[in-house]
């Protein structure tokens, strides 16, 4: 069974042919990862502290994942009005 590994695999293509690029693309702008807060080991999860740094962290992402989605939208964009 392992032998069948060892052969060299033929393909069936007689030709290359080159493509060129149909679409071009400007880089649209994309967010910037977050820095999310540890949370802080000496205090149990529903400390004060933690809670509020879980709340700044969540909306630090929520923020983030806009950012991502209109970065999407852009490409989407360009793909659709071919420009």
């Amino acid at each position: 069974m392992l032998s069948a590994c060892n052969q060299k695999r033929t393909s069936k293509i007689d030709e290359v042919r080159r493509v060129e690029v149909v679409a071009k693309y400007e880089n649209c702008p994309a967010p910037e990862s977050p820095e999310l807060k540890p949370l802080l080991e000496g205090l149990h999860l529903g400390s004060k502290e933690n809670v509020n740094r879980i709340m700044e962290n969540t909306v630090e992402n929520q923020a983030y994942i806009q950012g991502l989605k209109s970065t999407i939208e852009c490409y989407e964009f360009q793909s659709s009005t071919g420009e």
